[in-house]
């Protein structure tokens, strides 16, 4: 009977560190879910557009100022083991930096095209690179993000590969990702209107 206890709770523990698909993801508007060459679903596009009726600063110069590509570095040190286990500082790590450049990439008529990393917080800090190619109309400012790649800062004994596409599964956090990619829109919408 222990055997079979045991056994059972190996069990559990294995299936509990899979992750499963993020249903909710496929139905966000503006999401546009492609596959890696591994026939793996990831996060490859997602959409947005929002109103606007005075410009009171140049659409080129809010994405300058509020948007971000400056290197990031991830290393293996000072992770948190899990959501059970607590902090711990690992004395052995390596780190990486992700060379960053200029945000403004091109600027022609009323599009404007950028890279940019922004971040969120979900136990560890992840670190989110995209490019952004927004189209200013009479009605308001289409933006789509490409490119969206996702990093853990901190991954404790494990290699810290850097930049990987984003699966469309729970530990992935795709959700996340849009809400950190929506901030970005938030912030440049706010430049405009800002005398």
């Amino acid at each position: 009977m222990k055997k079979l206890i045991g056994i059972f709770t190996i069990f559990a523990l294995l299936t509990g560190c899979t992750s499963q698909k993020m249903m909710s993801i496929y139905q966000t508007e503006g999401v546009e879910i492609g596959q890696n060459s591994s026939g793996i679903d990831i996060l490859k596009k997602y959409s947005t557009s929002r109103p606007i009726t005075i410009l009171r600063s140049s659409l080129s110069l809010c994405i300058a100022q509020e948007l971000d590509n400056s290197p990031v570095v991830l290393t293996n040190e000072n992770y948190y083991g899990s959501h059970w286990w607590s902090y711990y500082n690992m004395n052995n790590h390596q780190s990486i930096t992700v060379s960053g450049g200029d945000t403004i990439k091109l600027v022609e008529g009323n599009n404007v095209v950028a890279n940019a990393v922004t971040d969120y917080q979900y136990y560890s800090k992840y670190f989110v690179s995209y490019t952004l190619t927004t189209t200013r109309n009479k009605n308001g400012i289409h933006y789509l993000f490409s490119n969206i790649k996702q990093a853990q800062q901190y991954t404790g004994s494990s290699i810290n590969d850097g930049f990987e596409n984003i699966k469309t599964i729970e530990r992935d956090h795709p959700d996340l990702v849009i809400e950190a990619l929506n901030k970005d829109v938030d912030k440049i919408q706010e430049c405009l209107v800002r005398q």
